[in-house]
């Protein structure tokens, strides 16, 4: 049997989630994790729990992307990553793909979970995409659409609430990779928010509407 190597970018619990999915499949070795650099101190570290873990695992601490080289994975999954992926890896990777906490196309870009919530939506999402040039404009192969309370819910409780269905969806959909038909988003319906909106977000700038962001 052909081995699979995969590598994970990004941070926190839901990334370690993903490296002990890929961990499991079978046929695949979990081969490169490059954690968010700096690590945040409001999640697990990534990096901590790979050496405890799979300490086989090369970790890159860069937190650069530039630093896996083109070819060596089949599998580049980016969660929770900060990082904008360029065409050198993109175009080198068979299955490239991104974990995104926001409904897509809506809530590209920075900050979802706060802005749906300064909008005051009442439903979000978190989805799994394939990654291309732009910023979360792939095509979205999975996806969890949850609902939220704008009068009642804190950043903090909607962003733990995407993290747990998060899971979930990470677990049920790496296996499938293979045989999932990416769906191609609608431009027509398409908002990108930048950290550099951030200030237009009011009390909604952090994790509860009495405290500074993350």
């Amino acid at each position: 049997m052909t081995v699979r190597r995969a590598a994970v970018l990004g941070k926190g619990s839901l990334a370690v989630h993903a490296c002990a999915v890929i961990a499991a499949l079978p046929g695949t070795v979990l081969d490169t994790v490059i954690p968010t650099a700096p690590e945040p101190d409001w999640d697990i570290s990534l990096s901590g729990c790979v050496e405890q873990n799979w300490p086989d695992t090369r970790v890159l601490r860069s937190g650069d992307w530039r630093d896996l080289e083109p070819g060596r994975c089949d599998l580049v999954f980016s969660v929770l990553y900060d990082k904008i992926i360029g065409p050198s890896l993109i175009d080198a990777t068979r299955h490239i793909i991104n974990c995104h906490p926001g409904r897509l196309p809506a809530y590209r870009g920075a900050r979802p979970v706060n802005w749906a919530l300064h909008n005051r939506d009442t439903l979000a999402g978190i989805t799994i995409h394939v990654i291309d040039e732009g910023i979360d404009s792939g095509p979205i192969l999975a996806e969890v659409v949850f609902s939220i309370w704008p009068d009642i819910d804190e950043v903090a409780d909607v962003w733990d609430r995407a993290m747990d269905h998060g899971r979930r969806l990470i677990t049920d959909t790496l296996p499938r990779l293979d045989t999932l038909t990416p769906r191609t988003q609608d431009e027509a319906s398409a908002t990108t928010h930048y950290r550099s909106d951030s200030h237009l977000l009011g009390d909604r700038d952090g994790w509860t509407r009495t405290t500074a962001t993350r």
